[in-house]
């Protein structure tokens, strides 16, 4: 009876023992499902097809497909704009983001946004920095983007190519000209016109005088602005201080202690004098419910392949993972990033 006993209680040792084990393994398993990386597919929300996001994510998520084999990252076209949000939503698991516009979207902030869309991380910021092309036929005679926007208050007949409404280029182009308290709609009112027009078509206007002004936001250098000032003579309009000093404080724009903010002469042809002016960052943004593996690896060739970006676009240059990688970023830094740039020395 007592071997029974024995034997019985054993038994149930050896069970609970047994159980014990099990529960430990399937923690030790949720820990490696978090921070091995497994195989995977994820969306990655660009730009519009053929332009210059969608170009470079899709390259380079060939690129971490080749060094990661695990990974497949699907590339889907988006915008500026519209990205956060998708990524709020759970529409895709990487983004592209415009530095300003995701500030704006984290803080829910107006007009742009009239809720917070809290549900993103990023991995670096000042991937590249796109630059306010303010235009002008050189026949004009004016030489600022404050002049510009004295003959709109003036109430001077202009006619000027914008980018379409809805894009991130429309919305900080309107900031500008709100800043000199004018707008958009105050030129058509006097008479002149605002022809909204996708990039490929605004050098058409430009070039046969249906424009005498053209606003852009590009790289350097700009293929539709070359393709203008060569087919008529043309100056940039020069963003004064206060202007870029405001857009840095109010939307967070690139600062001007930071070097960035001139477009160098010799850029295009036959302007040959540095000009001032505002420019917005690119950054990469991810759901914070990205596993940490995945993420630190995606951080981690992304900053280890600056030169095979540069390849892709010039602008890639200013990107600098010992600094303004992790320093830069609009929104707060994914945990599987974070470990990488603890890694590497970047942040402590």
């Amino acid at each position: 009876m007592n071997n029974l006993r024995y034997a019985s209680l054993v038994f149930c040792f050896l069970i609970l023992a047994g159980g014990m084990v099990m529960a430990g393994g399937k923690k030790e398993e949720s820990k490696t499902d978090d921070d091995e990386l497994q195989a995977g597919t994820y969306t990655w929300i660009a730009g519009g097809m053929g332009g210059g996001w969608h170009t470079v994510a899709g390259r380079f998520s060939s690129l971490v497909n080749e060094k990661e084999p695990l990974i497949t990252i699907k590339v889907i076209p988006g915008g500026g704009v519209g990205n956060p949000a998708s990524l709020d939503r759970g529409e895709a698991d990487i983004a592209w983001g415009v530095g300003y516009i995701d500030r704006a979207a984290y803080n829910g902030t107006a007009p742009l946004f009239y809720k917070k869309h809290t549900n993103m991380a990023s991995v670096a910021g000042t991937l590249s920095v796109d630059y306010y092309h303010f235009l002008a036929a050189k026949d004009q005679g004016i030489t600022t983007v404050e002049q510009l926007a004295s003959r709109i208050k003036s109430g001077q007949r202009l006619k000027i190519a914008s980018p379409m409404s809805g894009t991130s280029d429309y919305v900080m182009s309107s900031y500008v000209l709100e800043f000199y308290g004018v707008s958009y709609d105050m030129i058509n009112k006097n008479g002149g016109r605002v022809f909204q027009a996708v990039y490929g078509d605004i050098p058409s206007l430009f070039k046969d005088g249906s424009v005498d002004y053209a606003i852009v936001c590009l790289g350097m250098p700009g293929a539709v602005v070359t393709e203008m000032v060569m087919a008529r003579p043309s100056v940039l309009l020069a963003a004064s201080d206060q202007l870029i000093d405001y857009c840095y404080e109010k939307f967070g724009t690139v600062l001007r202690s930071t070097g960035l903010t001139q477009i160098p002469g010799g850029t295009y042809p036959g302007i040959d004098s540095h000009t001032q002016a505002l420019c917005h960052s690119t950054e990469i943004l991810v759901s914070p419910k990205l596993p940490n593996a995945f993420v630190y690896t995606f951080t981690k060739l992304l900053n280890e392949n600056k030169d095979f970006l540069v390849e892709l676009a010039g602008s890639y240059r200013v990107f600098d993972p010992k600094t303004t990688a992790a320093s830069s970023v609009q929104v707060p830094l994914h945990p599987g990033a974070v470990k990488y740039y603890k890694e590497v020395g970047v942040l402590k």
